[in-house]
């Protein structure tokens, strides 16, 4: 459990971890018909996207809402597709796709940025499950609207229609609500709020974390339970062939927990852990359709502020991030082709100050104690432009082929541009049984704290890069199950790695390569998918050497089984079972000494980078729903697993850092759901 409280933090989104730049993706939703839209049988597809192209997932709202395990939050479907991995199923926000790491993946918001998408923990995200219309995930060669290294996932929101319509939903550990309402003859808007209220009941049931029956000087304990809300407001005004809206969003986040656990391992590394992290975006659409010509203009701003303070030592790190953008896209049919032209403009300005160690960018690492304290007070800047422009050309009725160019500029030190260029070919053999391929190259910038002064190395000015070279084998059978079958292969260059003399230096060199394996079937009510993935995973760690170390993105083996069956109109049950292969992890094969104030101590010594690794995960979660009236209950029970055998989640050590057990994954973790619709 212990574990999960680092793990959590891992993903609030620090200067030290995040990107100054954030990528838009591509929308036209008011191409289709509004009903249908929000209908949530019907899957969009968005400009773009070409039908049997590699590595293109989607999934509506409903539909993932159904499966087992996502508790009442239909983006923890992500998990279901095949090439998708966690190191382990508490966090379902640290997803390694296809060998590439969490911050490697751009989430957005039919183009509108969020300071983050996953609350602490991440059994919810910040994306109300009303408001969300489906999710597209795209793993690897994806076209050149998109900008990240390794994967995209696109979240399309449902557009509010005035139907007067709404909701209200109490689970075990949140509340929401949500309303679409009819403002005028063309003008509508959809609201909705959520907040968690466990932090007000749990101290009634749990106070203590963690603790050592014979120290008991050594737990961790709560003082405020982590708490969050978030809110969700579009408003849509529709005039001839214009649709003007305008989307926000908010999300706070809070956690308090006293930790005392390694007072006999790493004195500075003990205290408080106080996380405070807030966001809010709020953007302004113009969508013009014509005959056969769509643009989609969007004006943004997103702010995100974060106060953390850690230990007693009082680290801490205070942020506010703020992001103006400006994106356009037009599109234009004509005869055969698919031409797409945009642009977008960034500008960026955070103000930062930090008091910390230096971020730890691997599983090993030198106790706090030990670590030198870094001091940052000033204000970054950047501007970013990027220009794209594709054609989707038909070039018979059976080959289609997409190919475009991304070209990226930014100010921020001495960056520079670049250009990406991208290509896809897709022949259908007939109706059901089609072949592609697809060839890319993108780039985004180093993590931040490793090319600033005091963490890393400010004369770095090298984009890190991917090639990815993608194939897909799709069929459809007569019994209406489908098989789809893609190998990829991905190099990774210019990677920002630990260097003893300058921090870091941008010349590590990667490669990523694998299968996934998906089959579905439906026969009458009910719905099965089976997925296999395969990974194998290297990156190169210290500019030391030249070997490819695997990583906790390793995750070579994931086997995934949902059903859901409908009964009886009202009544339906689902199921979803998993194994995965293990996280690796670096062991700790021997200990030195340090003096800390005086006082002897005893450090690690690690062995092989990431040689060894934990357990294999499994994870079988089953839900059951009813609709009466306009009433819907569901009951899910999460990790049932856990009742026989809980998954690992890591070593733990005594003060001499000999294996003293493990620590264990959240536990069999019941939640009941009741929704009111009017």
């Amino acid at each position: 459990m212990k574990k999960q409280i680092l793990l959590s933090l891992i993903t609030i989104p620090l200067l030290l971890n995040a990107e100054v730049t954030l990528d838009t993706i591509e929308v036209n939703a008011q191409e289709q018909n509004a009903t249908e839209y929000n209908s949530a049988e019907v899957l969009y597809q968005k400009e773009g996207y070409m039908k049997a192209a590699p590595m293109q997932k989607q999934i509506t709202s409903k539909q993932a809402l159904e499966i087992a395990g996502t508790n009442g939050d239909p983006l923890k479907a992500l998990k279901t597709f095949a090439g998708v991995a966690s190191t382990n199923n508490d966090d379902a926000s640290e997803l390694y796709i296809h060998g590439s790491k969490p911050r490697e993946t751009r989430f957005t918001i039919n183009h509108l940025p969020v300071g983050y998408l996953f609350h602490v923990g991440g059994l919810h995200s910040v994306i109300a499950p009303e408001m969300t219309g489906q999710i597209d995930a795209y793993l690897g060669g994806f076209d050149v609207t998109y900008g990240a290294m390794g994967a995209i996932v696109d979240i399309s929101p449902k557009y509010p229609t005035g139907s007067g319509k709404g909701h209200v939903h109490m689970g075990m550990y949140d509340a929401d609500f949500a309303y679409d309402a009819k403002l005028g003859e063309n003008t509508n808007i959809f609201v909705s709020a959520r907040r968690s209220y466990f932090d007000l009941i749990a101290d009634k049931v749990i106070d203590e974390l963690d603790s050592d029956k014979n120290d008991p000087r050594k737990k961790t304990t709560f003082t405020l339970f982590p708490q969050f809300y978030d809110a969700q407001m579009i408003l849509t005004h529709q005039s001839g062939d214009n649709v003007f809206s305008l989307e926000m969003l908010a999300a706070n986040d809070k956690l308090k927990v006293n930790d005392t656990f390694n007072i006999d391992k790493d004195p500075v590394a003990v205290g408080k852990i106080n996380v405070d992290v807030k966001s809010n975006t709020i953007g302004a659409r113009w969508v013009n359709v014509g005959e056969n010509r769509t643009s989609n203009t969007l004006l943004y701003r997103l702010d995100t502020k974060v106060n953390n303070v850690f230990f007693d030592a009082d680290y801490f790190v205070e942020q506010d991030y703020v992001e103006y953008g400006l994106y356009h896209e037009s599109v234009w049919h004509i005869d055969q082709h698919t031409l797409t032209a945009g642009a977008e403009i960034k500008k960026v300005n955070s103000p930062t100050k930090v008091h910390s160690n230096k971020p730890a960018i691997a599983d090993y690492d030198v106790p706090v104690s030990q670590q030198e304290v870094v001091d940052v007070d000033k204000t970054f800047s950047a501007q970013e432009y990027a220009l794209f422009a594709q054609d989707i050309w038909d070039v018979t009725p059976h080959d289609h082929f997409r190919y475009g160019l991304r070209a990226y500029k930014t100010d921020f030190q001495a960056f520079g541009s670049g250009i990406d260029p991208r290509v896809a070919w897709v022949h259908d053999f007939s109706d059901d049984f089609s072949i592609s391929t697809a060839i890319g190259k993108y780039a985004q910038r180093p993590s931040t704290f490793t090319v600033i002064k005091g963490f890393g190395n400010p004369k770095i000015d090298t984009f890190e890069s991917a090639e990815h070279y993608t194939l897909s084998f799709q069929k459809t059978f007569a019994d209406t199950s489908t098989l789809v079958v893609e190998p990829y292969y991905k190099k990774f260059q210019n990677l920002a790695i630990s260097d003893d003399a300058k921090n870091f230096e941008a010349v590590g060199k990667g490669k990523a390569y694998g299968l996934d394996i998906t089959y579905t079937k439906k026969v009458d009510d009910l719905s099965l998918m089976v997925a296999y993935s395969y990974v194998k995973a290297t990156r190169q760690l210290n500019t030391n050497s030249t070997k490819q170390y695997r990583f906790e993105g390793d995750i070579p083996h994931t086997l995934q089984l949902s059903a859901n069956y409908k009964f009886n109109k009202n009544w339906r049950v689902s199921t979803y079972a998993k194994y995965s292969t293990g996280a690796p992890y670096t062991p700790i094969i021997g200990t030195n000494t340090y003096t800390y104030k005086g006082k002897e101590y005893v450090s690690p010594i690690y062995g092989e980078p990431y040689s060894k690794r934990l357990d294999a995960n499994y994870d079988l979660d089953v839900q059951v729903g009813y609709k009466t009236g306009n009433w819907e209950y569901a009951l899910e029970l999460m990790n049932v697993n856990a009742l026989f055998k809980k998954n690992t989640a890591g070593i733990k050590y005594n003060d001499k850092y000999e294996e003293d057990g493990s620590y264990e994954q959240l536990g069999f973790l019941p939640a009941l759901h009741v929704t009111y619709r009017f």
